[in-house]
């Protein structure tokens, strides 16, 4: 299997209110949250990823040059609004997904690289999700059938209800990863410091300001 059949779907429709700002073009130098996902995911060797817009459409406006921006006007009734407006703009050519929020931003191409691994070592799972100290975090790869289960939700019904049955049905894999940051995501301007921090670290910079 090929890394072009998967479709990165990266959500960033959110308002970002405990942020202060929309959490897609909070900066990492000089790139952005948003950047640092779709720049995984170009290294990993993906189809261009559709991202859904929200709250401020033009936070996400630079992805337009490095995929398909898709507007969901339903974004304040549940972020799972987000998701089935993304999946329904998938390309047809998609046979899976990777479906990421934009405020897990952390985890890069290593993460996405062992999904794909592990989809080609059990291609008869549904999900691969990568997993830390026995938790489940994103991005989570998904095969393109799963996209029915999401489509039926309520806008406010949440994803990991579909992710729980896959589980149950032993229709998952779980991946196991060494970043920690597949389970943490951004919700404040200490948070965002803190990934800042983490993102110099790893870049070997200091991760003073």
């Amino acid at each position: 299997m090929s890394p072009r059949d998967v479709a990165p779907l990266v959500l960033a429709a959110g308002a970002g209110t405990r942020m202060g700002r929309p959490k897609a073009s909070l900066p990492f130098g000089d790139t952005t949250a948003l950047g640092l996902i779709l720049d995984a995911c170009a290294a990993a060797g993906l189809a261009p990823a559709v991202v859904v817009s929200g709250a401020a459409p033009e936070a996400v406006r630079d992805a337009e040059r490095r995929g398909r921006v898709v507007h969901n006007p339903r974004w304040a009734e549940g972020r799972t609004t987000s998701l089935q407006a993304g999946l329904r703009a998938l390309p047809a050519e998609a046979a899976a997904f990777l479906l990421w929020p934009v405020d897990v931003c952390l985890p890069g191409a290593a993460v996405v690289r062992a999904l794909l691994a592990a989809r080609d070592a059990a291609p008869g799972r549904l999900a691969w999700v990568p997993s830390r100290d026995h938790r489940r975090g994103h991005p989570a790869l998904f095969a393109r059938g799963v996209a029915a289960r999401f489509l039926v939700l309520g806008p406010d019904d949440p994803a990991r209800d579909v992710v729980r049955a896959l589980a149950a049905e032993g229709a998952l894999e779980h991946v196991p990863v060494d970043d920690p940051f597949v389970l943490r995501d951004m919700d404040t301007p200490a948070d965002h410091a803190a990934f800042v921090a983490e993102w110099r670290a790893r870049r070997g910079a200091s991760p003073s300001p």
